[in-house]
């Protein structure tokens, strides 16, 4: 690496100063108030006397009395507040009751210690099915998941197939989202998954391939499909027409509404995916191979060809999320069919219905994003990581980069571009953005973000979005590297607390083990959290105000 730097050390490591190009920002009082929703929502279902939360690195994916578990975990999201650590994990020793599936998902108290098994059937049951995708609200009450179980509601079964439910945690009650369900359903083929969870927990933003989650609305099928296989059933003959669209449910009035509607009226036209919807409900981004969403000036439809033909020479981030959901997955993709791994990413704005792209790179062209692609709480900005040509450290002949991109001004920030004066084949991804959008995390396996002796493997970093410093934020206590890899951050509404997987066995203090098979989740945090001093009102000054 070459180039002029400025290096100091911090609580999370060694920090790096260097440009980007972005717009400066100036200070406001949106995402403070943002903040304080946030720790008024925590204070109605936190403990009156709950332990503060420890200052370092813990481990979130513990067993049962501090034992180790017995399988690998995946981080999957924190509260607002930085209190709950949510993940997923395929040990069966986390907690007391005894699991009846192969991956469930959890909720770690970061100031009490206490795990508990979250995707629980409605009269507090173990299920007897997979758990992939989770997302928890803001107070870390409510958790959406999604289970193809057979047992989660009472006289409503499905089989070989996904639903997005939600489970209160206050109350111990799990309801389903994604429609209506009856006894005896053995349709395996209109699953629903993937879903994301509004601040207050009102609006849940899921995919899902039914065609009667809106009254009226009832997709174009493609002459194409399988022989003896249902109308409606994904096509093994062209992978980028498979009929999922992105839904948003309101769970206070019931109404569930499509997200992914062309402009022509209808739904989209071939796979939508990765939802993420705002703190406010008010916007989702999302990723789409449809070509009718934006007017046909607009559309990436010549996109399609260049990103298949370069969909397997990407190098993707660990841990990416997948495009299909695992009935899918399992029961119908084939040896041979090219699954995508980049598509456009859109914003829609649910008062106006309204979508628009997103992915654009810093010359304002629409790129096809990775699926780890998500905007940030208050909905003002993408982020999102594209294909770059020049190799990767796997032998592919792209490695990904990530962008932000301010939805209001239109400016774009390359976040993972580098010191300056170097390059890297480094793929980076998975960028989790704090509230007042000034810092992101993200995970990256590219050897010039800061200065100095580089990890030789996959690591999470944080970058200051107003001054373009960067530094590592999975470090072991002294401020060494981790001696595993590192990656899937995500960070709370102040940037206090962060989550990520690991198979590093150096990050907590006390402990100098070797790095291990499998992953576990880690959360790191300074000790403060959002409401602690008049409510933030002192924090979260990065936003801008116009």
């Amino acid at each position: 690496m070459s180039g002029t730097t400025r290096t100091t050390r911090t609580a999370f490591g060694t920090r790096t100063a260097f440009g980007t190009r972005t717009t400066r920002t100036r200070r406001s009082t949106g995402a403070a108030g943002l903040l304080a929703a946030a720790a008024v929502l925590a204070a109605t279902s936190a403990p009156a006397q709950a332990a503060p939360a420890t200052r370092g690195t813990v481990q979130v994916s513990v067993g049962v009395n501090g034992a180790a578990p017995d399988n690998q975990s995946q981080s999957k999201g924190i509260s607002a507040d930085g209190r709950y650590a949510l993940f997923t994990s395929w040990a069966t020793n986390l907690v007391e009751q005894p699991a009846k599936s192969a991956r469930d998902a959890y909720v770690r108290d970061l100031r009490t210690g206490r795990t508990e098994r979250v995707d629980l059937a409605d009269d507090g049951s173990a299920l007897n099915g997979f758990t992939d995708y989770a997302a928890i609200n803001a107070d870390g009450r409510y958790v959406a998941f999604e289970s193809d179980a057979e047992n989660v509601l009472p006289g409503m079964q499905v089989q070989g197939r996904t639903e997005v439910y939600v489970r209160d945690r206050r109350t111990g009650r799990t309801e389903l989202v994604s429609g209506g369900l009856t006894s005896g359903d053995t349709d395996r083929f209109h699953a629903s998954y993937a879903p994301s969870i509004s601040a207050d927990g009102r609006y849940v933003a899921f995919v899902s391939a039914r065609t009667d989650l809106v009254p009226g609305l009832v997709p174009d099928r493609a002459p194409d499909r399988v022989p003896g296989v249902r109308p409606g059933a994904p096509s093994l003959a062209r992978p980028y027409t498979w009929d999922y669209n992105i839904y948003v449910t309101d769970r206070w009035t019931g109404r569930t509404r499509l997200v992914s509607l062309g402009v022509d009226g209808k739904p989209g036209d071939s796979m939508s995916l990765n939802p993420t919807i705002s703190a406010d409900g008010r916007t989702v981004g999302f990723t789409s191979f449809a070509s009718n969403l934006v007017p046909a000036g607009q559309s990436p439809t010549a996109l399609v060809a260049t990103a298949q033909a370069a969909a397997a020479d990407v190098e993707p981030a660990p841990g990416t999320a997948p495009a299909l959901p695992r009935s899918a997955r399992e029961g119908l993709a084939g040896p041979n069919l090219a699954l995508p791994t980049t598509g456009a990413y859109y914003t829609y704005d649910v008062d106006s219905g309204r979508i628009s792209a997103a992915s654009l790179d810093l010359d304002g062209k629409l790129g096809f994003a990775s699926f780890d692609a998500t905007i940030s709480p208050d909905g003002r900005r993408a982020v999102y990581a594209l294909p770059e040509p020049g190799g990767s450290t796997n032998g592919h002949r792209y490695h990904l980069v990530l962008y932000v991109r301010d939805l209001r001004k239109g400016t774009v920030t390359k976040v993972s571009g580098g010191l300056p004066g170097t390059t890297s084949v480094g793929t980076s991804d998975h960028g989790s953005i704090t509230a007042d959008n000034r810092w992101i995390y993200f995970s990256s396996a590219a050897d010039n973000l800061v200065a100095g002796p580089q990890h030789p493997g996959w690591e999470v970093y944080r970058q200051d979005l107003r001054t373009g410093r960067t530094e590592r934020v999975a470090t072991a206590p002294d401020g060494s590297f981790g001696n595993g890899s590192s990656t899937d951050p995500f960070v709370d509404a102040a940037g206090d607390a962060v989550v990520f997987g690991s198979t590093s066995g150096n990050l907590v203090a006390g402990t100098a083990g070797p790095a291990t098979a499998d992953a576990q989740v880690f959360a790191r945090t300074s000790g403060h959290h959002a409401g602690d001093d008049d409510q933030g009102q002192d924090r979260g000054q990065g936003q801008d105000d116009d």
